[in-house]
């Protein structure tokens, strides 16, 4: 009996060995991520700020409304009486402030690169939500392979109970064995539960990303386990220096406020206001004309125009150390996060190349001693918990491994597995 027990239990740790089939279908990572990028509510009202953005640019270089106005002089009696107006005393007039040349032309620069840095925060971000699906998709992948290593192990304790129970009756197994077994088989069962209960949270999150409803059915995630990391930190830093949104925004920056310092020097300079009056407009024949010409005069330049520049220069160079700073940190991150990367990947070779084949290999040599009537089911349970746990320490690597590599795709600003090798 004990041995036909042994027989359904080691077919168990064979199916752990080697994988499980489920009927439910696969989940694949980049169908969602473009979905993302198509749906998100957050990545959409950033692309929206960036047309409004682009918007602005020919407003700032357009001159200011005409004034377009009726006169009527000398007006006798009630003021309502215009009639009573010489025709001469009736003027049209139209006025045109006009900035001194160059300063539309800034303004146009800088409304230019207010939205470069606008597309620059759009652009970070789709790194973010993309960065947040991947972490998602990543931990959803975690619980259902926590889950199913449990599952076998969980039928694997409750076979082995019957054993046990088997040897407890005929005495060759002790109360206090076959009782650990049992909670063992407690704690499984709600630890099963807790992971169910978490996978229902994971897609929630990952759907609400997607912009689905929360209950949407999802698949089951998959990664692969065949890859190679070999970044070198040099073309790592290239990258993030030409690709990472917020170096960008802190670049044009740079460039926003070297504009806004020129603007503000030419407001030494004045402005002009033009101006046409034509005179005796209800006679129905073109009389006199007025014309104006007036120009503004910064007359208080030591307390107005002289602090403007004053502005422009303390922001220019708040800018330059701003990015310098953040080049530092994209730098720093750059460099741990690929660390992280590849600390990771040395692990989960050792998983695969070391450490389970080992276990995997004293799973047989148990089974063997236990036959031949030189082991015991207790140690062919240490050796299948010790298998379960050391392959859920293997795809938690996996995990790492790939939500690192999130993060470092998300720090230098682009899809690694599209930048050539």
């Amino acid at each position: 009996m004990a041995k036909k027990i042994l027989a359904i239990i080691l077919v168990n740790v064979f199916i752990l060995n080697y994988g499980f089939s489920f009927s439910q279908g696969i989940l694949t990572l980049d169908p969602l991520l473009k979905e993302a990028i198509q749906n998100n509510p957050d990545i959409l009202a950033a692309k929206n700020r960036w047309e409004a953005a682009k918007a602005r640019i020919p407003q700032a270089k357009s001159l200011e409304d005409p004034t377009v106005g009726f006169t009527f002089e000398k007006a006798r009696g009630s003021p309502f009486q215009l009639n009573k107006t010489m025709s001469e005393d009736r003027m049209l007039s139209v006025n045109q402030a006009i900035p001194w040349f160059g300063k539309l032309s800034l303004k146009g620069k800088i409304a230019l690169v207010e939205s470069q840095m606008i597309a620059g925060e759009y652009k970070n971000k789709e790194l973010r939500i993309i960065n947040e699906v991947k972490h998602a998709y990543n931990d959803l992948f975690m619980n259902y392979r926590e889950i199913e290593l449990k599952q076998w192990s969980l039928e694997f304790l409750k076979q082995a109970a019957e054993s046990a129970e088997a040897k407890y009756t005929v005495g060759d197994i002790e109360q206090e064995g076959l009782f650990k077994i049992n909670l063992e088989i407690a704690e499984l069962d709600n630890d099963i539960r807790n992971l169910e209960q978490e996978r229902g949270s994971i897609e929630t999150r990952l759907n609400s990303l997607l912009n689905r409803k929360p209950d949407f059915a999802l698949g089951i995630p998959e990664l692969r386990e065949d890859f190679s990391f070999n970044k070198d930190s040099d073309s790592l830093y290239r990258l993030a220096l030409e690709n990472q949104p917020e170096l960008l925004i802190f670049s044009y920056a740079i460039e926003k406020n070297k504009y806004a310092k020129n603007l503000a020097k030419k407001s030494f300079l004045p402005d002009i206001m033009t101006g046409v009056v034509m005179r005796g407009i209800t006679t129905g024949t073109i009389g006199p004309w007025d014309l104006m010409l007036a120009l503004s005069v910064p007359l208080w330049f030591w307390t107005k125009q002289r602090y403007e520049i004053k502005e422009a220069i303390a922001n220019l160079e708040e800018a330059q150390a701003a990015y310098l700073a953040m080049e530092n940190r994209a730098i720093a991150e750059t460099k741990e996060l690929a660390t992280k990367v590849k600390i990771a990947q040395n692990k989960i070779n050792l998983y695969k190349t070391s450490q389970i084949p080992l276990l995997e290999a004293s799973i047989k040599a148990t089974r063997s001693a236990y036959l031949s009537g030189k082991g015991d089911i207790m140690m062919l349970l240490d050796t299948e918990r010790m298998l379960v746990k050391t392959k859920i320490d293997y795809y938690r690597e996996l995990v790492e491994y790939y939500e690192n590599l999130a993060d470092l795709e998300r720090a230098v600003g682009v899809d690694l597995s599209e930048v050539e090798k």
